[in-house]
């Protein structure tokens, strides 16, 4: 299976790095915001798994929880500026939508685990936001990602310390109860984020919604 889409898959959302470079205003991303209930829920989903011994996992902040659609990377405040300006016009094309999350899995296997996910069940409607939102970053000089969409939600990613003892655990969590987790969201925006990195972590602030059409996808 291809690796995800996911912009903590990129160096910069993983590290701890100074950012000296002036032509780039900040790092983005499009998203599918999650409300607090159901980023709760997920995270009482990773405090189950916690619970259960496992260690060698960095876990996502509930609050840091989201659906990507595109990772926009560094990107200028000219940038920002046109997709304010243009979202709203690929959004209100496409309808509302309910997402279904369901169950957890690994990327790139169980061998080699890499990323802990909640599995995502979602109309033709999703992918088809997803595929707009690409062309609109591509024609605004985005680069266009190689990878296919995969719709995840990333709940934690392994560490160097994830051994054979975490494997194991691993692997007879994800046949036991936690792996029949269920929530449902509606869907009636996409939000554009930005991501500022601090030594404890990522932190992503809102800067724009734009509305999904009134009309809903089964």
């Amino acid at each position: 299976m291809a690796s995800p889409i996911d912009e903590s898959d990129h160096p910069e959302y993983t590290d701890w790095q100074e950012d000296s470079r002036s032509l780039f205003n900040m790092r983005a991303f499009i998203a599918i915001e999650f409300p607090q209930s159901v980023q709760q829920q997920l995270g009482n989903l990773a405090q189950k798994l916690r619970s259960s011994g496992l260690r060698g996992v960095r876990w996502v902040p509930p609050e840091n929880i989201h659906l990507t659609l595109k990772f926009l990377g560094d990107i200028k405040t000219e940038t920002v500026q046109q997709l304010t300006h243009h979202l709203p016009t690929i959004a209100r094309v496409h309808p509302s939508f309910t997402l279904n999350l369901h169950g957890l899995g690994v990327f790139p296997g169980l061998r080699h685990p890499r990323v802990l996910w909640v599995g995502v069940q979602a109309p033709a409607a999703l992918f088809d936001l997803q595929r707009d939102i690409e062309s609109l970053a591509q024609r605004l000089g985005v680069p266009t990602e190689t990878r296919p969409f995969t719709p995840h939600v990333t709940l934690g990613r392994m560490q160097t310390d994830f051994g054979p003892q975490d494997q194991a655990l691993l692997e007879a969590q994800l046949q036991v109860s936690t792996s029949t987790f269920h929530a449902s969201l509606p869907v009636k925006q996409v939000a554009l984020f930005r991501s500022d990195l601090f030594p404890t972590g990522a932190r992503y602030t809102l800067l724009f919604h734009a509305d999904l059409s009134e009309r809903v996808e089964n």
